[in-house]
């Protein structure tokens, strides 16, 4: 962008008719300048991470807080967990008995890195100038799927200005957009979601293959007997989808000049 103004009231309503009722932003896009070419690049790198974490309850205390929310309304239920299950937990057993998940952990990570790389390249002469300029931005993900969960913009945008006469000019404006996607087949907000719901102490998000499963080649994701409850980290990984995007624009713009 070059510029941009804002005009309002009757100033656009002359313009632009009933469509300027409620004011017009004007934006000039940056055109080639006589001279030899002139090339610009630019890179930029950025973190992105979440402005706030929901902050769970560890393992142990929610174990007795569960239980304890049993026995406030039925002093004679049956516990939902044992003496023998806490305390194997806080003893840190065989994590396949007494599993510890932290699932916030295993589908999140702390941040990612972002990057932005822009180029553009103006000249010309009396009767053409030109401006072209192009972006990449790559915005990775904070869901940890071995590069799965990248977002590719390729954003070009042409000026092309081309004088036939000097009363005459001809503005040709071309911006294409082009926007590749690869990533799990649910959204961020659904893993987070589920995590926030998922019992940290029920089952491993993997089991380790025991000699019944030494060949397996899948993943033994965990769950209870029947698979009943959900798994988030099994969810997140058990695909992905892609798809792409592209939309073009072009303008052409014919000024004539008259003398009297």
């Amino acid at each position: 962008i070059a510029s941009f103004s804002i005009m309002k009231d009757a100033t656009a309503t002359a313009l632009y008719g009933s469509r300027g009722g409620n004011g017009v932003i004007l934006v000039t896009t940056k055109g080639g300048k006589e001279g030899k070419p002139k090339f610009n690049i630019r890179f930029e790198t950025s973190m992105s991470q979440p402005t706030r974490e929901v902050e769970l309850a560890d393992p142990v205390t929610y174990m007795r807080l569960h239980n304890e929310a049993v026995l406030s309304r039925n002093p004679n239920a049956l516990l939902v967990y044992s003496e023998e299950k806490i305390q194997g937990t806080i003893e840190g057993k065989n994590p396949m008995v007494y599993p510890v998940t932290d699932w916030q952990d295993m589908l999140f990570k702390k941040f990612a890195v972002n990057e932005r790389l822009n180029v553009s390249l103006s000249g010309g002469g009396k009767t053409a100038r030109y401006y072209v300029s192009g972006a990449f931005n790559q915005d990775n993900g904070v869901l940890k799927v071995n590069g799965r969960n990248n977002f590719n913009n390729n954003i070009n945008l042409k000026n092309f200005d081309l004088d036939l006469n000097p009363t005459t000019k001809l503005t040709v404006r071309m911006h294409g957009n082009f926007d590749d996607y690869n990533g799990p087949l649910g959204y961020g907000a659904d893993y987070y979601r589920q995590v926030l719901r998922t019992n940290p102490v029920m089952f491993p998000a993997v089991y380790e293959p025991d000699e019944a499963n030494l060949l397996a080649k899948h993943i033994l994701f965990g769950n209870v007997e029947d698979g009943s409850y959900s798994n988030p980290y099994a969810d997140l990984v058990k695909g992905y989808r892609q798809y792409s995007t592209s939309k073009i624009l072009a303008q052409l713009e014919l000024k004539q000049n008259f003398d009297f």
